[in-house]
């Protein structure tokens, strides 16, 4: 596991996203990913809502191996890990979003309403805000003035460590 530092790092970054990509295996075997709302965090644990009915419910309950992506504005985030269907409705209360209404119109009551919680493994981060945007844009025209590859070693701004 990194340092301390790290995680705080990425769990910061993380607070600055309402949306990620949710990547699970299908049927088939390929890989689908789709976009979706974050209803809650902790730490690295994510949850999102959705219907026990749909695809991604299905491919979850035969293969729960996930990554989640995140990129905006400098900052790029990835976890991988377990994913399970909650099915909570005391969860479901304190989470629920007006916006959900689309999906589920009979509320946070709705039967087919669960949550995705998923457990993670591993997470990267890559931040490229602020300073350390300017860091690298400095080391990266250093690298090609000096005809070299820039390597994430030189910077900071990178982090990746597994949960125990």
């Amino acid at each position: 596991m990194s340092d301390d530092h790290d995680i705080e790092r990425f769990e910061d970054l993380l607070q600055g996203f309402d949306h990620a990509m949710l990547v699970s295996v299908a049927n088939d075997g390929s890989l689908h990913a789709r976009p979706m709302a974050i209803a809650d965090s902790d730490g690295a644990a994510l949850s999102f809502a959705t219907s026990n009915r749909s695809a991604k419910a299905t491919e979850i309950t035969m293969r729960p191996g996930v990554a989640v992506v995140m990129q905006a504005a400098g900052a790029y985030l990835a976890i991988s890990g377990t994913a399970r269907l909650v099915d909570d409705r005391a969860r479901v209360e304190v989470l629920w979003r007006d916006d959900w209404q689309l999906w589920f119109p009979e509320g946070p009551g709705d039967p087919a309403l669960v949550l995705i919680e998923v457990d993670p493994d591993r997470a990267e981060y890559w931040d490229r805000t602020g300073a350390r945007r300017l860091e690298f844009l400095w080391e990266a025209g250093k690298a090609m003035a000096a005809g070299r590859r820039l390597s994430e070693k030189e910077l900071s701004g990178h982090g990746k460590f597994t949960f125990g």
